[in-house]
């Protein structure tokens, strides 16, 4: 069967995604600071020059890796949206998914917020790359509230996306993944809570 043009991999693409996944495990579990380009190459198994060649520097690689998350994690809260019957229970499905994300072996906090930190200034290139994925995170919520019928679907987005932070952190600097329960439940106080002026998504 003919590969569709558009999940067609380009030469030399595989070494690409190969460096993009053992940066991002290593920039995940280490930091970005702590972790050197020749420690990528070793662990990848990819020649310093094959890294070169799709990568101008380290920070060129730090932003794919931060791009190659924000896809993954979108494309997953879709999913786990696309769980609900209505605009209410798929928001309440997404924050339900942060049991799955805490619980994970390996967790170490929100990879965007731990790489916003570690490049603090607000014009670092890859500071303004979390910012983005922030948004397009708070874009999910508020065309799921707007959906809804919530009188003020803005409002419900910001709010529930310091919930979905405040989770991520708490979880991690306490060790407790039982921690997002409480964001859950608070998640549901809020979406329910929300009432339409139309009287639809109820």
């Amino acid at each position: 069967m003919k590969t569709p043009e558009r999940t067609r991999k380009k030469p030399g693409s595989r070494v690409r995604e190969k460096l993009v996944e053992t940066a991002a495990d290593l920039f995940y579990r280490r930091g970005i600071e702590n972790v050197g380009i020749n420690e990528v190459i070793e662990r990848s198994g990819v020649a310093r020059m094959s890294l070169y060649y799709h990568f101008a520097s380290k920070d060129d690689l730090i932003s794919a890796v931060l791009d190659h998350a924000a896809e993954i994690r979108l494309k997953a809260l879709e999913e786990s949206a696309e769980k609900g019957t209505d605009p209410r229970s798929r928001l309440l499905e997404i924050f339900r998914s942060l049991k799955g994300i805490v619980e994970n072996e390996g967790f170490r906090g929100c990879a965007f917020i731990n790489a916003a930190t570690e490049r603090a200034d607000p014009s670092d290139p890859i500071h303004e790359q979390v910012a983005r994925y922030k948004s397009a995170l708070r874009g999910i919520f508020a065309r799921l509230a707007r959906e809804a019928g919530v009188p003020q679907p803005d409002l419900l987005a910001w709010q529930l996306l310091f919930l979905w932070d405040g989770a991520l952190t708490e979880a991690y600097v306490q060790q407790r993944a039982d921690l997002v329960d409480a964001a859950i439940s608070a998640a549901e106080t809020l979406v329910c809570s929300s009432r339409s002026s139309s009287g639809s998504g109820r």
